[in-house]
């Protein structure tokens, strides 16, 4: 009858320890680093490059007008994507790793690159953003 108690308290403490601990956990505040992007003289393509883990963004501002072809292709080795945001705040892709398609207002564009928040590894990427009429 003992054990049952001390056993039944062991369990009932560590419930409690647990519950705690979740709810002293603060959110983790994400990091935005935010570039502009512009094309080198003549050319209608850039490749960027960086590495990014849970907590931090890439987020690409360029601008482009309406009726324009933008296609964004990701590579990486790990659970990286990106998502794009038009001017007036409507998503044209969300978590992925490729894109193409006519824009649809003249402005700025976000390209919004997100880490896997499931792990702290840290991922290198490769984007290629390229824009045509």
């Amino acid at each position: 009858m003992n054990t049952f108690r001390t056993r039944t308290a062991r369990i009932i403490l560590l419930l409690v320890v647990t519950t705690l601990m979740t709810a002293s956990v603060p959110a983790q505040r994400g990091t935005s680093i935010v570039r502009r992007v512009r094309f080198a003289r003549g050319r209608t393509s850039t490749v960027l490059r960086g590495t990014l883990r849970r907590g931090v963004s890439h987020d690409y501002l360029l601008g482009a007008s309406a009726g324009q072809t933008m296609s964004v292709h990701l590579a990486s080795p790990g659970g990286l994507s990106f998502s794009i945001i038009g001017p007036y705040g409507r998503a044209l892709a969300d978590f992925t790793r490729d894109w193409s398609g006519e824009l649809p207002a003249n402005g700025d564009y976000r390209i919004n690159v997100l880490p896997d928040t499931s792990t702290n590894q840290a991922f290198p990427y490769t984007l290629e953003i390229t824009i045509r009429y």
